[in-house]
């Protein structure tokens, strides 16, 4: 039988294509990285992205604070109930978060005696895998709806909205504090917040209030007395009289442990020239409802003679 043995010449070809194969790499390497960076970054996300995955999904029903370090469920989960919150968002950036990362650490150290004790302070900053996570003013309580009253509900709070006219604004940090919760079983460290120019906190306050007395809700820094006041609108005109400036803030921490007065005066001794410079831009209401959440924005008046 005659062998067929392979021709000489193939295994010049074959090393042949290799080599150009590797100079086709070192050529891709050898790319000045100048090329590279000089592309344009990607343009930001539209402020409606981060509604789309503001909340997880729910994979149980029951509430197991071991899961939570320690915390319970404010709203418990019912079949056929909605927690609802109105509130505005913000999202700090780089710069914004070392100052507040700052701000946390020290808040969670106080000296006693010489030695140095640790509050444990668990920061809004970041999740636990430590992705962002966006901080917040509360317009609303935690409420809870009907599923019937999820579209008139939302519907109602944007009709109001646009009537009080509020156009999107800044709001500044000018301190610090200790707040706890209304059964004192958790404690926030906030920022609290200056009246804004044109009072814009509380007259979406009022907004807010207006739409919950309406649907037989809880109101958000309401006296006793308003809850039974017959007319909605009465509610919104009453409310626009009362200036709850000092009750608005953004939680950047939380501990179960009730700061004591050496706690409260460490945040005295803070430098706190970098959080007085943050300044906090809104352009719309969020309005969460389950794990859906609705963007009401703000009206922009165009000035005269400009598009």
């Amino acid at each position: 039988m005659l062998v067929d043995y392979s021709d000489s010449g193939s295994g010049t070809d074959t090393q042949s294509e290799s080599e150009a194969q590797n100079e086709k790499k070192r050529k891709a390497q050898d790319v000045d990285p100048v090329e590279v960076q000089s592309k344009r970054p990607p343009p930001p996300l539209p402020s409606t992205f981060h509604s789309l995955y503001a909340t997880n999904v729910r994979t149980s029903a029951v509430d197991d604070p071991t899961l939570h370090a320690g915390r319970t469920r404010q709203v418990p989960h019912v079949v056929g109930n909605w927690p609802t919150h109105l509130y505005l968002e913000w999202y700090p950036a780089q710069d914004e978060l070392a100052v507040l990362d700052k701000v946390i650490d020290h808040a969670g150290q106080t000296k006693n005696t010489g030695s140095r004790t640790c509050i444990l302070a668990y920061s809004f900053l970041r999740s636990g895998l430590g992705a962002l996570q966006p901080l917040h003013i509360s317009l609303s309580a935690p409420l809870v709806l009907q599923s019937d009253q999820k579209e008139p509900f939302e519907k109602d709070t944007s009709t109001r909205i646009a009537r009080s006219h509020v156009k999107p604004f800044a709001v500044h940090v000018t301190g610090l504090d200790w707040v706890s919760n209304h059964d004192k079983t958790r404690f926030f460290l906030v920022l609290k917040l200056g009246k804004p120019a044109n009072n814009e906190l509380n007259k979406l306050l009022s907004a807010c209030n207006a739409t919950a007395h309406q649907f037989e809700v809880s109101m958000l820094y309401a006296a006793a007395s308003k809850q039974s006041v017959a007319s909605a609108s009465d509610v919104e005109e009453q409310d626009k009289a009362r200036d709850r400036s000092a009750a608005f803030h953004i939680s950047i921490a939380w501990t179960l442990e009730e700061p004591d007065e050496q706690a409260r005066a460490q945040l005295a001794d803070l430098d706190r020239t970098g959080l007085q410079r943050l300044q906090v831009r809104f352009s719309l209401l969020k309005l969460k409802i389950g794990n859906v959440v609705n963007d009401i924005p703000f009206i922009e008046h165009q000035v005269a003679g400009h598009g």
